[in-house]
């Protein structure tokens, strides 16, 4: 008697039981074994890159053609668990030749992912990336739209194979897509695109989409949006590595070898040699999403370099600080929490501007700590409460006079205050906040500077002296106003006010930055 032949998906019994209403056609099986081989090297790829699973096959081997419906189910429940642990992070990092390698391992891989009937925020973002990614690599194949403008027909069309229903007709609720790609026109630097919380404004509107995110003509919006997006960013980081050769370039041929990088997170004195090795061997930071404070930094160090350099040939330049080499170093993001502070100044020294109170606008009211905060402290904790609450309104006014005293130009995306012989940069919306007539949403915003700033202070005193009396107080004090900012930012995303959830995200961003750094200062 001959051995009995395995049941397999390609092999079905000659005489199968009545399947159930419910129970997969052989065709069915079929199709989604071929699916599980072609998605396999990317999610071989994937456990194996970040040690997520143990595999089931050697390196390099594939599932067999026609398994064993063990194998079958097996292998199927291999996938399904991987599914649930990758990140869209991490399909970003897989080499270009794994991810772009083979264009129909790539479809099923999104087809895959939209045929989940209960997705995840972590399956809608990574449905956004593998998306775009399909485009990009149709695109290059067509050769004639890398550089022309996209419409929502070229999107529909080129997406057809993965997303059969891909409609071009814009909505009205992803019109904020179109006015954020407006904007990133005007931009001409990195500093432009995250100071204006661009990023920011566009994942905002995607999770703020809930299910409608999925409707096939937002796919197409948003896969637009991301690709276009991309290619601006692109070509800002550039614009901004052109701008740091160039200077060291002018630098080394004025005579300069070294420049102040310490608001880069470098040394006082920092070789020209050390800085072109450094915008040489710079690299896009993917661990993270964009969005997060750990990638930002990467970015701002990068801008901060420029400003640096930039500054540094303007004084050289003109014999002195020019002023526009003060605008630059103004408008550039730079890694506050790495920015050395002087001590704040009392409220007495900024002189009082009685006599321009008619043409200037009202001074908002004093920052306070919350309510609610306060009370939860115990006993013990009282006098550096209160003290934290008297340094925030001393702060708050010293900011605010000298916002009042010289009003940003109009243009620039974020202006400096001076206390004492520091540089403290805000962004536009913050100075707004200060500067003119607002809401709670100004307030808040003016809560969270007075905390970041308070926090510089602090840790700058415990740079020079290592007295942590104030790193603590201060580290106390924006800790609580954290939570409440993170409470109000949502807050704005469920009532639809996206100019505040992404003005005030950010302001909470770069206090966590400044938390972050002074909880490494303790000892």
């Amino acid at each position: 008697m001959s051995p009995k032949t395995p049941v397999t998906t390609m092999n079905p019994p000659s005489r199968p039981a009545k399947p159930s209403a419910d129970s997969p056609s052989p065709a069915d099986l079929a199709a989604r074994w071929k699916e599980a081989r072609l998605v396999y090297p990317l999610y071989a790829a994937l456990a194996t890159q970040f040690s997520l699973a143990s595999m089931p096959y050697p390196a390099g081997e594939l599932p067999p053609v026609r398994p064993t419906r063990e194998t079958f189910d097996a292998d199927i429940a291999w996938l399904d668990a991987l599914d649930h642990k990758i990140l869209a992070f991490q399909l970003r990092q897989l080499p270009p030749d794994i991810l772009n390698g083979n264009e129909e391992s790539l479809r099923a891989l999104i087809q895959r992912q939209l045929r989940k009937s209960d997705k995840t925020n972590a399956d809608r973002d990574k449905i956004d990336l593998l998306l775009v990614q399909y485009f990009a690599l149709r695109t290059a194949e067509e050769g004639d739209l890398v550089h022309k403008e996209i419409t929502l027909d070229d999107v529909a069309r080129l997406l057809q194979p993965v997303l059969a229903q891909a409609d071009p007709t814009p909505l009205e609720w992803c019109a904020p897509l179109e006015q954020i790609l407006e904007t990133t026109k005007q931009c001409h630097s990195l500093r432009d695109l995250m100071e204006d919380g661009l990023l920011e404004q566009g994942r905002i509107l995607k999770d703020s989409a809930g299910p409608m995110f999925y409707d096939p003509a937002a796919l197409v919006a948003f896969c637009r949006f991301n690709f276009l997006l991309r290619r601006a960013f692109i070509r800002m980081l550039h614009a901004d590595l052109k701008a740091v050769r160039e200077a060291i370039d002018s630098l080394e041929a004025l005579g300069v070898k070294t420049v102040d990088c310490r608001g880069a997170g470098f040394s006082a004195a920092e070789t020209t040699a050390q800085l072109r090795y450094f915008c040489e061997n710079w690299r896009q930071p993917f661990q993270k999403d964009y969005t997060h404070s750990s990638v930002h930094r990467a970015f701002e160090q990068l801008l901060a370099v420029r400003a640096a350099l930039e500054e540094a040939l303007g004084r050289k330049s003109s014999g002195g600080t020019s002023e526009v080499a003060r605008a630059n170093a103004a408008e550039t993001v730079a890694p506050e929490s790495a920015r050395p502070v002087a001590v704040m100044p009392p409220a007495a020294s900024v002189p009082a501007k009685k006599d321009e109170a008619a043409s200037e606008p009202a001074a908002p009211k004093a920052i306070r700590p919350v309510a609610t905060h306060e009370a939860a402290r115990s006993a013990a904790d009282a006098a550096p409460a209160l003290n934290a609450a008297a340094d925030a309104e001393k702060c708050m006014e010293a900011i605010w006079e000298q916002l009042i005293a010289a009003p940003p130009s109009r243009g620039r995306s974020m202006s400096t205050v001076v206390l004492h012989d520091t540089k403290v940069l805000l962004s536009s919306w913050e100075v707004a906040a200060f500067v003119s007539e607002g809401d709670q949403d100004a307030e808040d915003l003016r809560r969270a500077v007075v905390a970041r700033a308070m926090l510089a202070v602090a840790t700058d005193r415990r740079k020079r002296s290592g007295d942590e009396s104030a790193l603590e107080s201060a580290l106390g004090f924006a800790s609580s106003e954290v939570s409440y900012f993170q409470g109000r930012v949502e807050q704005a995303k469920k009532a639809k006010n996206t100019e505040a959830a992404v003005n005030l995200g950010i302001s909470t961003k770069r206090l966590l930055s400044f938390i972050e750094e002074a909880e490494g200062l303790k000892s």
